[in-house]
């Protein structure tokens, strides 16, 4: 079905590409060597200053991002945190990420050079639920607002619509976006 190929097939036709002068037996073996550099050089045309550079740009973006996930946590832990001192910030941010006090310590201070996964994972986790308690306070405080101007709205009405018509306008309206009723009840 498959013609079969000798194993050494490649290794001949590489012999075949040698000089003459390279396979005899006095024939110092360090010019062997050369031989074979300048044969390999020649197909993958590359300098080892070139493949060095190439490298150390992987080594540098790859840097780039252990740095970016550094900041990140960081941050993350000072927002988890909130106000105050470091030393509550990091208790505040350690109860919040459900971790030792002394890993979210060393996520702050940048000491741990390369942030694991799950640590990640635990932090951005957090973050998120922060998020979501928040926006969740902040629809309710919006919710609170409105109908405390729906009452005095109603108020004003009963004292005189004629002479406070244009705040009962004002407070009738909302911004635009903002109090929608999707918002309120959580919904997209």
């Amino acid at each position: 079905m498959f013609a079969r190929r000798p194993a050494h097939s490649s290794f001949l036709s590489f012999l075949f590409q040698l000089s003459p002068s390279a396979l005899s037996p006095e024939f110092p073996a360090q010019s062997l060597c050369s031989t074979v550099t300048n044969i390999a050089s020649e197909k993958f045309q590359m300098t080892e200053k070139q493949r060095r550079d190439r490298e150390i740009s992987r080594r540098e973006a790859e840097m780039f991002r252990v740095e970016a996930i550094q900041d990140e946590m960081a941050s993350a832990v000072r927002l988890l945190g909130g106000e105050g001192s470091a030393k509550e910030q990091i208790n505040k941010a350690a109860r919040a990420a459900r971790l030792p006090i002394t890993v979210i310590e060393r996520l702050r201070w940048k000491k741990i050079k390369r942030v694991p996964a799950d640590l990640a994972d635990a932090i951005r986790e957090a973050v998120a639920r922060q998020n979501e308690e928040s926006l969740g306070r902040a629809k309710h405080e919006l919710f609170i607002a409105q109908q405390k101007n729906a009452l005095l709205a109603a108020q004003l009405r009963e004292i005189d619509p004629d002479l406070y018509g244009p705040e009962i306008d004002r407070l009738g309206r909302s911004l635009p976006g903002v109090g929608r009723s999707s918002d309120l009840q959580g919904g997209v």
